[in-house]
C-alpha cells in the first residue's frame, strides 16, 4: 500500500520505487500483488508515467490519509522525520489567491509547496483523486471523508480608475446607477453573477455599462481598471496594493451590499494532523 501510494502521487513507478527506497522491479511486482487482491488494474502507462484507474482513485482516497498518520507515529517512534511532513504540500487554490496571499507568506516558513490552480469543480475534483493535499475553495465538500477549516472571507469593491471617478461622493445609488451606465467595464467572465446582481437588485435596472474587456484573471481585471479601460467589482484582497497606492479609487461603498464569499481550506479527513496541512493552515489564517 506504502508503494501504491507513493507511485499514485508520484504519477510514475520508477520515481515512486525512488521515494520508497525499492527498485523498479521491487515496485512493479508490489503493485502486481496488490492488483491481485483488489482484482482490477490499477494504473495505465504513458508516454509521460501512469495514470490511476478509477479504482486507484478509490483506494487511494479510502486509504493515504491512514497510511500518512501510520507513517508519522512510526518516524517518531524510530526517532527519524516523517517523509509525510517533509514532502512539498500539494496545494489547490486559484492564482489569485496564491499570488496575493500565499506567496508574500512563504518567506515567513519553510514549508515547501506544489501549487495547482483552478476553480472550485476543478479543486474538488482533484481533491477527491488524491492529487491534492489541500485545497482553498469557497464551497465545503458535501463528504464525511473531507473536513474543512473556515480562514475568511471574500470581501467585494467597486473601483474605478483615478481620472474617470468623480471627486465627490455620489448622494445615492440611483446617481451611482446612472454614471456607471455611461462607462465601461472589466471583468473576469461574460457571465458576470456578482455584477448583474448588485445592477439589479441595487441599482434597480440590468446591467448596461460597455463590456470593454473580459480576462479570466482578476490581476488582469486589475491593471485593466488602473489603465482606466473600465470600472469593475474585484475581491479586496486582488486589488489591495494598487488601492493604497492609490493607481485605482473605490467608486462607492458596495461592502455592506455584496454579500462576502467564506474561504475554506479543504482537506482529507484526519491530515489535520500532518505537520504540512497544520501549518498551511496557520500561515492563511494568519
Amino acid at each position: 500500500m506504502r508503494t501504491f501510494v507513493a507511485v499514485y502521487r508520484a504519477r510514475s513507478v520508477t520515481d515512486g520505487a525512488r521515494d520508497r527506497g525499492l527498485s523498479q522491479p521491487a515496485a512493479s511486482q508490489q503493485l502486481a500483488a496488490l492488483e491481485r487482491a483488489v482484482g482490477s488494474p490499477l494504473f495505465v502507462r504513458t508516454p509521460r508515467g501512469v495514470e490511476p484507474t478509477g479504482r486507484a482513485v478509490a483506494l487511494y482516497a479510502e486509504t493515504a490519509s491512514a497510511l500518512d498518520q501510520l507513517e508519522a507515529v512510526l518516524a517518531g517512534l524510530e526517532g527519524r522525520p516523517s517523509d509525510s511532513s517533509s514532502a512539498p504540500l500539494r496545494l489547490g487554490s486559484t492564482a489569485e489567491f496564491f499570488s496575493s496571499l500565499v506567496l508574500p507568506a512563504l518567506d515567513t516558513t519553510d514549508l515547501g509547496v506544489v501549487a495547482s490552480f483552478g476553480d472550485d469543480a476543478q479543486l474538488l475534483v482533484q481533491l477527491e483523486r488524491g492529487e491534492l493535499d489541500v485545497a482553498v475553495m469557497s464551497t465545503v465538500p458535501g463528504r464525511r471523508s473531507f473536513d474543512a477549516v473556515p480562514i475568511g472571507e471574500k470581501r467585494f469593491v467597486l473601483v474605478g480608475s483615478p481620472h474617470t471617478v468623480p471627486g465627490t461622493a455620489f448622494d445615492s445609488l440611483s446617481a451611482l446607477g446612472d454614471w456607471l451606465a455611461g462607462q465601461s467595464w472589466a471583468a473576469y467572465s461574460l457571465e458576470l453573477p456578482i455584477t448583474r446582481r448588485f445592477w439589479q437588485v441595487h441599482l434597480g435596472r440590468p446591467f448596461s455599462a460597455r463590456l470593454r474587456l473580459v480576462a479570466p484573471d482578476l490581476r488582469a481585471v486589475t491593471g485593466a481598471v488602473e489603465r482606466g479601460i473600465g470600472c469593475s467589482i474585484l475581491p479586496r484582497f486582488v486589488c489591495a496594493r494598487a488601492l493604497e497606492d492609490h493607481r485605482i479609487v473605490e467608486v462607492h461603498p458596495v461592502s455592506d451590499l455584496i454579500p462576502g464569499e467564506p474561504w475554506f481550506v479543504c482537506f482529507r479527513t484526519g491530515d489535520m494532523t500532518r505537520a504540512s496541512v497544520a501549518a498551511f493552515v496557520d500561515l492563511v489564517r494568519r
